[in-house]
């Protein structure tokens, strides 16, 4: 007779999509807005690029076409990553009140739920740090923006600024050397801000209270706005890097659950008798942005041009 899986608690199919929205839309810079989020991708999605010059003329009785129209585009690439877990119910008996309506029951619907809000948490935890400074040899990890910038040939030279080492004393003067190293046709784009890191935040808001911010000094929360423009907390960029642009260029791409993602808890015990339950869950992810001409860099080294 065939094997019948038995699924204790499953995550397929409605549950995997809302697991996989809490888990790969939780990072810091998804929540507060520093990347597009683009999701259902299948393996690639191309994204165009129009750019429009010279196509304003002096009026004449004629059609006469003038203008250059250039067309460029950037492919977002998942990458497939997983989870592996392997817990003995034995384990989780005398203390968490794990089971189910027996002893030999499966994990109880609360402890699994729990157990799986703690492996989204890791996900977003790693996917936040993967999607500035990861780096696509390291085990888990894809290229983040700060890998693919550091080794863009076509990033301008004018547009990477020197960092150093950032602290309340000097977090608004480099602040300003980013706004003034940014050019007017960025600078004026619709959702232009600034990404800055957690070390940078801190002391941001340091540099705020020991200037009185509305004569309140340390009590009471700063906003995170420079001179007009939103600094946009990212948790996972290095201490002292930050990155300029606006909202739509760029872009954290995920699959959609299901197809090929999966979340599923399986107990092994129908299937070869053990006590194990089987934590899995597979996803694809990755990061890209549209035009680099237009990201400004803080504290990234360059070594491709």
């Amino acid at each position: 007779m065939a094997t019948t899986e038995s699924i204790s608690t499953t995550y397929a199919g409605e549950a995997a999509n809302r697991f996989f929205s809490a888990a790969l839309l939780a990072p810091t810079t998804l929540a507060n807005g520093g990347v597009t989020p683009f999701g259902g991708i299948k393996f690639k999605q191309v994204m165009p690029k129009l750019e429009l010059s010279g196509i304003i003329a002096d009026a004449t009785c004629d059609f006469t076409d003038v203008g250059t129209i250039t067309r460029t585009e950037k492919v977002l690439t998942l990458e497939d990553f997983e989870v592996n877990l392997k817990l003995c119910k034995n384990n989780y008996r005398p203390t968490w009140d794990a089971m189910g309506a027996s002893r030999y029951a499966g994990l109880a619907p609360t402890f699994a739920d729990h157990l799986m809000q703690l492996v989204g948490a890791n996900i977003a935890a790693s996917r936040e740090t993967t999607i500035w400074q990861g780096v696509n040899a390291n085990n888990g990890e894809f290229d983040g923006f700060e890998t693919k910038l550091s080794l863009d040939a076509d990033l301008p030279t004018a547009n990477e600024l020197s960092g150093t080492t950032i602290d309340a004393s000097n977090v608004i003067s480099q602040l300003a050397a980013v706004l003034d190293g940014t050019p007017t046709r960025i600078y004026e784009k619709e959702g232009f801000g600034i990404r800055i890191s957690t070390k940078i935040k801190k002391a941001f808001i340091s540099a705020q209270a020991a200037l009185g911010y509305l004569d309140r000094y340390h009590v009471g929360q700063t906003p995170l706005d420079f001179e007009g423009i939103p600094l946009i907390h990212c948790a996972g960029m290095s201490d002292d890097v930050m990155v300029a642009t606006y909202n739509d260029n760029l872009f954290y791409g995920f699959g959609e659950a299901g197809d090929p993602q999966s979340a599923r808890m399986i107990d092994q015990e129908p299937l070869d008798g053990s006590n194990n339950v089987h934590v899995v869950a597979k996803w694809g992810d990755g990061v890209e942005y549209s035009v680099v001409n237009d990201i400004i860099t803080y504290g990234i080294t360059n070594s491709a041009n």
